[in-house]
């Protein structure tokens, strides 16, 4: 019997405390965002464009975009959507990073997109958008090696930036 008061005791003062701490965080104005804040359910992200010569670009842009807005819990539709998504991949660099004996060994790949965000004949813009981490790999080994790992970090980079595109809609929204 003991033991039944204790745990009731002891669940009784976590919810008390749980309670006493949200309200003190809402009261002072912090708020949990996410897709739910969002005025739309539902988005169309045009054809993507790119500007640079690196071939497939468009479509790992475009690939990584449906999945974070799916993730987040928006439907991602061919046409129709409540709000238009557009993108221009504007540059795409790879860099030396490190390198031994005049012999490349690991390089950065960077990735810069512009968006249009069209909600309504509103047109919300964000430029030079590029992943919040540095990406890099290994170009050590054989070409096809290489290539591969080149492959794996630009789809890191798109990955990375349909990430930074989507927190900036929701954080625009969110104002």
């Amino acid at each position: 019997m003991n033991g039944f008061k204790l745990k009731n005791l002891n669940f009784i003062s976590f919810a008390l405390l749980f309670l006493i701490v949200t309200s003190v965080l809402y009261s002072c104005g912090y708020k949990m965002i996410g897709s739910s804040y969002l005025p739309f359910n539902s988005i169309t992200i045009r054809p993507v464009q790119n500007q640079t010569y690196e071939p497939g670009l468009e479509e790992r842009l475009h690939n990584s975009l449906s999945s974070e807005f799916i993730n987040q819990g928006i439907d991602v539709k061919l046409t129709g959507g409540e709000v238009a998504l557009e993108a221009t991949v504007t540059s795409f660099q790879l860099g030396a990073v490190g390198a031994v004996d005049e012999t490349i060994k690991e390089q950065e790949l960077i990735m810069i997109v512009d968006v249009k965000v069209i909600d309504s004949g509103n047109v919300i813009e964000f430029n030079a958008m590029q992943s919040p981490i540095k990406i890099t790999f290994q170009s050590t080994g054989t070409v096809s090696q290489s290539v591969a790992q080149k492959e794996r970090a630009t789809d890191k980079a798109a990955q990375e930036i349909a990430k930074e595109i989507v927190g900036r809609i929701i954080l625009n929204y969110a104002k």
